[in-house]
């Protein structure tokens, strides 16, 4: 099993939205779909905003807690690469949002395998928070999804 310190996820993390709110661009920069495009553009703005907190994050926590070593499995960290995503030019609010569950769903399932297999209780607790904050952005996504499919 390899190691890693919790900050070396944090940054991981805060890349992977980076790389989202990218993706999100390139489809958005394709769409004709007014709503859709709506959606996607706050979906980049909300990637960018989830990238800046993960990377204000560490400044809250200890230093020892994310400079800490730590062994964890590889199947935990199933960052998927967004390249493999497929989408069409003419997609709908819901496609967007199957597209953003999926992607949500990486993060979230990557915090829970460093949770379960945390060696101390305050990188747990840091990935119990960030668990926390994705399943919950996840939620506010899926309202404004709603929202837009409604207009």
């Amino acid at each position: 099993m390899p190691y890693g310190q919790a900050k070396e996820i944090l940054n991981y993390a805060s890349e992977f939205h980076k790389k989202a709110g990218e993706f999100y661009q390139r489809v958005a920069d394709k769409e004709q779909s007014a709503r859709v495009k709506l959606l996607l553009d706050y979906m980049v703005r909300h990637e960018k905003h989830l990238e800046r907190t993960l990377n204000e994050y560490d400044k809250n926590v200890s230093s020892k807690a994310l400079d800490a070593w730590y062994q964890y499995a590889k199947e935990n960290q199933t960052f998927a690469a967004l390249d493999s995503i497929k989408y069409s030019d003419n997609m709908s609010v819901n496609d967007i949002m199957k597209i953003g569950t999926t992607i949500d769903n990486c993060l979230i399932t990557s915090y829970k395998g460093i949770v379960e297999t945390a060696a101390t209780p305050e990188i747990r607790e840091i990935f119990e928070n960030l668990l926390a904050m994705e399943e919950q952005q996840k939620h506010v996504k899926a309202r404004a999804a709603l929202g837009i499919n409604d207009m």
